[in-house]
């Protein structure tokens, strides 16, 4: 790895007991924002950590017992196709690229490839596959292979089952034995997950008991998941590393008029609060623009404190009856069997993340009686049924607008 890798001592600056500040209590914002704007922000208070913590260089920590060190930022390729990004976020530090097979159907792994074929040795590097009721080894392998070539290299360090969102597809053994079969013949090391929806808990929990898994991907921020907490720890107890992504809750913080100013931006401090977790190895980010790279750059260098503490309040309180969690809890009352969360997640990626095309070709992708037309005529049982008191079936059909135009 990079000569700039932190010692021990610099890594665990990020990971001081006092500076987890109640997350637990963070994560109820959606059930108790009054009561969180006193007491529940206060505790902590006194670790303000303003400053450059011990070295300005990118940390790095342990990814469970894998014995690999990532670095605290790790780039993640959903929409990424510029391998220029990628280099200039390597020179900052980043050592950990995370991609998967269906990202822009390889193109994300064909524009990783051309930057670490010549830097493999100093890349931690994680792709993954797709496994369906219907994989079989020999296409969960074919797909390995297919990666391999695009990323122009002979292994990869993890293997994901990417999205799993139903704790019964833990239960597919075609994903165990490619992987044996993988890891046989020298192609990968560890196996990972990753996961984003309405189910997270319930597979983070039957994964860390199957024993069979080295590293998690999943969704992790201030207003969702309430007992992911105590999930991380369990696998950290497990030597289960875990990489946090969409820690932002939705980036909207445009629709939020001064909420980044000065020197902090909601991405700044969503990232240090995360990484307040001592479980946590890195937080995956999404890397647009080279602007973009100094800003995560120094969102790691400096500590959470309390100007952070008081912005993520402020956005969690703006978007906290608008931000859709995709938790499903609406979708059993649907009698249309709208695909809610899958759809709200759709729109998300459409008006936030300025992926319009992708958004609208997943969306398309939908059974037509999956998609938001019946909302039309509906008089909304969903909204009855968030627990957010969110107009879900508003949103639906701003949604149904926007990926169809």
């Amino acid at each position: 790895l990079r000569s700039s890798i932190q010692s021990a001592r610099e890594i665990s600056t990020m990971t001081e007991p006092r500076d987890v500040l109640n997350r637990r209590k963070f994560v109820q914002m959606g059930t108790g924002l009054a009561s969180l704007a006193g007491a529940a922000l206060g505790a902590g208070a006194q670790t303000t950590g303003e400053g450059i913590s011990s070295g300005d260089e990118m940390p790095y920590r342990p990814l469970g017992q894998t014995g690999l060190k990532v670095s605290a930022i790790s780039f993640g390729s959903y929409g990424f196709s510029n391998p220029g990004l990628l280099e200039r976020a390597m020179d900052k530090g980043v050592n950990f690229v995370c991609t998967a097979a269906v990202y822009q159907n390889g193109v994300a792994e064909e524009a990783i490839g051309r930057v670490t074929k010549n830097r493999r040795k100093d890349t931690v590097l994680l792709t993954g596959w797709k496994c369906t009721p219907q994989s079989t080894k020999k296409d969960l392998l074919q797909s390995l292979d297919q990666s391999l070539k695009r990323l122009q290299t002979d292994h990869v360090d993890i293997i994901k089952t990417h999205d799993v969102d139903d704790p019964a597809d833990l239960d597919l053994a075609a994903q165990y034995e490619a992987f044996e079969e993988a890891k046989q013949a020298g192609k990968v090391r560890f196996l990972g997950l990753s996961g984003h929806g309405g189910n997270l808990e319930k597979v983070l929990d039957k994964a860390i008991a199957s024993g069979k898994f080295h590293v998690f991907q999943c969704k992790y921020n201030f207003m969702e998941y309430q007992s992911q907490e105590k999930l991380f720890e369990a696998a950290a107890k497990k030597g289960i590393g875990v990489v946090a992504f969409k820690v932002e809750a939705g980036k909207r913080q445009d629709e939020i008029p001064g909420l980044d100013s000065g020197q902090l931006t909601l991405r700044q401090a969503a990232i240090r609060w995360a990484m307040t977790n001592p479980n946590l190895g890195s937080v995956c980010v999404t890397i647009s623009n080279f602007n973009v790279i100094d800003e995560y750059y120094q969102a790691v260098t400096k500590k959470f404190g309390q100007a952070e503490r008081d912005l993520l309040r402020k956005y969690a309180e703006a978007v906290d009856q608008s931000y859709c969690r995709y938790c499903s809890t609406c979708e059993p009352k649907c009698p249309h069997r709208v695909a809610v969360a899958d759809i709200m997640r759709y729109a998300m990626y459409f008006k936030y993340y300025k992926m319009e095309k992708e958004a609208m070709a997943l969306y398309a992708r939908l059974p037509g009686e999956r998609r938001a037309l019946p909302c039309l005529d509906c008089p909304g049982y969903c909204n009855q049924e968030c627990p957010h008191r969110r107009s879900v079936r508003d949103g639906l059909l701003e949604a149904n607008n926007l990926l169809t135009c």
